[in-house]
């Protein structure tokens, strides 16, 4: 194939997930996760930060978490703007929950916990670039313990928590796949999706996104078994992961690139689907949609 990017301007919109029990998630995500609930309507609420929202929930009643062997979500990151914001919901959720995992991983520091479903979010606040290590001409990936104190020795870091600091948007998406050394992985990102390769760790852990925000999707098959079957439909999984284009002439030059490809996909409503090898399900739509 010719070489192709992505629009530069793709922005990772949405996550989109199952769980069992709507009414739990929307307390958790709200009260514990200091989402705001953008609309809830039947079997669905929508989550996010100032109106834009990041997190979309579907009830299966009685959903079970899905095999972690499963491909699908790893985790999600909404990430804050700030460390002092990390550093309060920090406090804030440790305050009521025991089951939070603090993390540097010197391109950022983390809070990681697990919703009700199993469902792993990644609360995150990026360092400067100029403070990254970098080796091999990208940033090293490094997961090393964080205590809470060293997180909240700013004065800023002291203000309550409110809820999800405004700005904050989705930082990443860290997907589980399937393929041994991410041989079919890799190419269905970059060569075929153009994306570009930003952050690697041997053929385990893959980072891609487009221009400068080249860790958009992470994938990785350090959950992969000998039988990493799919999620069953009832189980508490990852739906989708949403992207918006700039224009809709972004989201046909890129179904038309997938079908001459000969990868299954749907466009309809101007929305473009597709599957990685994995079946892990991608939807880009233009900005004005």
């Amino acid at each position: 194939m010719q070489d192709f990017r992505i629009n530069a301007g793709v922005v990772l919109d949405s996550v989109e997930m199952t769980v069992g029990d709507l009414g739990r998630s929307v307390g958790y995500y709200t009260g514990s996760l200091g989402f705001d609930l953008v609309s809830k309507e039947g079997s669905e609420a929508r989550f996010g930060v100032s109106g834009r929202t990041l997190v979309v929930l579907h009830e299966i009643p009685g959903a079970r978490p899905a095999p972690e062997s499963s491909p699908g979500l790893s985790h999600v990151a909404p990430q804050v703007p700030s460390r002092p914001d990390l550093a309060r919901f920090a406090r804030h959720y440790l305050g009521s929950h025991a089951d939070a995992r603090l993390i540097d991983h010197e391109v950022s520091e983390s809070c990681y916990v697990n919703d009700p479903d199993g469902h792993t979010v990644e609360i995150t606040a990026a360092r400067p670039r100029d403070e990254w290590r970098w080796e091999n001409g990208l940033p090293a990936l490094v997961a090393d313990p964080v205590e809470l104190s060293a997180l909240t020795d700013s004065p800023e870091a002291e203000a309550p928590f409110d809820g999800l600091a405004g700005g904050t948007v989705l930082g990443h998406v860290q997907l589980k796949v399937t393929d041994a050394e991410l041989a079919d992985t890799e190419p269905f990102y970059c060569d075929l999706l153009g994306f570009e390769v930003g952050a690697r760790m041997g053929r385990r852990f893959l980072g891609v996104g487009p221009g400068e925000q080249r860790s958009m999707v992470v994938l990785t098959n350090r959950f992969r078994t000998g039988s990493s079957e799919p999620a069953p439909e009832d189980s508490a999984r990852l739906l989708a992961v949403n992207f918006t284009l700039p224009e809709a002439k972004d989201v046909q030059a890129l179904a038309e690139r997938v079908a001459a490809a000969g990868r299954p996909a749907d466009l309809s409503g101007g929305v473009l689907t597709v599957q990685d090898p994995s079946g892990n399900s991608l939807r880009f739509a233009p900005a004005e949609c």
